[in-house]
């Protein structure tokens, strides 16, 4: 019996033996249209229903569904083919990946910053790669490790858990140290692409000269709506249910400039914030106003470049070129009080840094006769004295017919004369004073060579031997606290996501925060409250927020790191440089 057995033992390991010396089936290489249907089933986005645009891909193709919602959706870039049953490499995948969740803004700014190059990889793809090295949840190792192999049924096994895990978790941090100043730049969970695009233009300063261009765009045939914004007008046109259907669209579109941008907006946890840390003392911050460069209001990155700076983020308020809230630079009142809202100010060589609330008076003293200034850069009331500054412009555009005139040079009068008769210039070496009714009688016989000087009274006394204040709000935190004043603003200002921008201090660096929105798949923007989650986060005791919206920007060495929305950098009247 032993026996029997014995050779029943050898019969079959003979025959496991000869099994294993049999030809393997070759496995079916994983293809591009296999893996976007990874993808997009994975991460559970809205299956595309319409016409197919790709000349390869017919609807009896078993991934012909999954290409073309990828397509739609703004995953795989508008062509005419897509090719999907070649083999797809591993890096292809993660490049799809990460695209897929909407991590394409920070490839690219990765790119900028920080180019690393990976042998035999196609350069559109590196980007992607550099950045899954840094992600949390890691992709499987081994598309790091060997990225240009192609994918196996178990690699593709191991894409679909990574996938659904980054859906539940996922982040992304990267420092970029400079001369003088860290940036931070940090991604928090996927995006979901939007549902429908449209095509959006740059911001008009005017009603009129948007619907200008809306004309131009409607003759062409093409739905068109004018948009306000806070203090501007775009015009849209669209919805397209696909991408594609943007793209072509913008095009064939001469003037003005278009941009394909999300139409519709269903709210994500996706957040994206770039953080610049610098020491006051070694590099202190400065008010660049536009005038001083060119122009009333200049994009942020235009002002950067033409001041020398390293980094810059946006300011505070405006309406159309108007600054709104208190504005001291170099200890020169450019802007009045806005209320009592909060502020920030600092000397000029960096040495002390105050939040605080932002209202001042100003009074005007010319020799023995002192009166109180009403409007800073805006025209004064009747009976009023308005000052204008050259930072602000070098001539007083809708001055009063009725006034009086004084220009000051350095710290004396110059020349008087009525505003019915000025061009009401502003000179580069002093201000312009403009007085009506009573307080213009006061000031027409006032003689040149009288000793002209401002002084500024702040109801918070921290400020009172600051030579830079900005005005905005509402404050953050002030020492360590989370502030509860909302400060004048609408609960729709404070409670909505918007993109944020903020400035801030942990004690012995200064930060500009700026939080990117208005684009769930990229980054779905801050309420108050979570942005001043964000700031506790990053350690800052005191913050305040300043201007956001489509002004929120934030410039480091040389490029815009964050992503305005629609693309467009919005010019404003100043910005914070160091």
């Amino acid at each position: 019996m032993a026996a029997i057995m014995s050779s029943r033992r050898t019969v079959l390991a003979l025959f496991a033996a000869a099994f294993l010396l049999l030809p393997a089936e070759p496995v079916p290489a994983v293809t591009r249209g296999e893996t976007i249907h990874a993808i997009v089933t994975s991460l559970g986005l809205p299956e595309w229903s319409g016409a197919k645009h790709f000349a390869d891909l017919e609807p009896g193709h078993p991934y012909w569904r999954s290409v073309e919602t990828a397509s739609a959706l703004g995953i795989i870039h508008p062509s005419e083919r897509f090719y999907p049953d070649i083999e797809a490499s591993r890096a292809e995948a993660v490049m799809f990946s990460m695209q897929a969740m909407g991590l394409r803004h920070e490839a690219s700014i990765l790119n900028d910053l920080d180019p690393v190059p990976w042998p035999g990889l196609p350069s559109y793809i590196v980007p992607y790669m550099t950045l899954a090295a840094d992600l949390q949840p890691p992709p499987p190792p081994e598309f790091l490790s060997a990225p240009r192999e192609p994918m196996t049924q178990r690699d593709l096994q191991s894409m679909k858990s990574w996938l659904r895990e980054c859906t539940y978790r996922l982040r992304w941090s990267r420092e970029f140290k400079g001369p003088d100043s860290v940036l931070t730049l940090l991604r928090e969970n996927i995006g979901r692409p939007p549902s429908e695009w449209g095509l959006q233009s740059r911001e008009f300063g005017s009603e009129k000269e948007a619907a200008s261009a809306a004309e131009t765009l409607r003759r062409m045939g093409l739905s068109v709506m004018i948009h306000e914004l806070e203090w501007s007008w775009i015009v849209r046109i669209g919805p397209f249910q696909h991408y594609m259907e943007a793209w072509e669209t913008m095009i064939k579109i001469p003037a003005p400039e278009m941009t394909v941008v999300p139409f519709t907006q269903s709210p994500s946890r996706a957040m994206f914030v770039a953080a610049l840390r610098f020491d006051p003392a070694a590099t202190p911050p400065k008010v660049v106003p536009a005038a001083s460069i060119s122009g009333k209001r200049l994009p942020l990155d235009i002002i950067a470049d033409n001041s020398g700076a390293e980094g810059a983020i946006n300011g505070g308020f405006f309406s159309g070129s108007r600054i709104v809230g208190s504005l001291v630079v170099d200890s020169r009142p450019l802007s009045g009080p806005y209320g009592e809202r909060s502020a920030v100010g600092w000397k000029s060589d960096g040495s002390k840094i105050h939040f605080g609330r932002g209202k001042f008076k100003s009074t005007l003293s010319l020799g023995s006769l002192t009166v109180a200034v009403s409007t800073m850069n805006t025209p004064p009331p009747q009976g009023g004295v308005g000052i204008f500054t050259p930072d602000v412009w070098s001539y007083v555009t809708g001055a009063p017919a009725d006034g009086w005139e004084v220009t000051v040079k350095g710290d004396t009068v110059s020349g008087v004369r009525h505003s019915s008769s000025s061009n009401h210039f502003v000179t580069r070496e002093g201000f312009l004073i403009i007085a009506r009714g009573q307080a213009g009688n006061l000031m027409k016989d006032i003689k040149e060579g009288t000793p002209v000087s401002v002084r500024v009274e702040w109801t918070d006394p921290g400020f009172r031997d600051l030579d830079n204040v900005l005005q905005a709000g509402p404050m953050l935190l002030k020492n360590g606290t989370t502030s509860a004043d909302p400060e004048g603003f609408s609960s729709r200002t404070l409670s909505v996501p918007h993109p944020r921008s903020l400035v801030g201090s942990d004690g012995e660096y200064m930060w500009f925060v700026v939080i990117d929105g208005r684009d769930p798949w990229h980054s779905n923007g801050a309420t108050i409250g979570e942005t001043a989650a964000v700031a506790t986060r990053l350690g800052l005791v005191n913050a305040l927020n300043l201007d956001g919206g489509g002004s929120s920007s934030i410039w480091w060495k040389g490029r815009i790191v964050t992503s305005p929305p629609g693309g467009v950098i919005r010019p404003v009247p100043y910005a914070l440089v160091f």
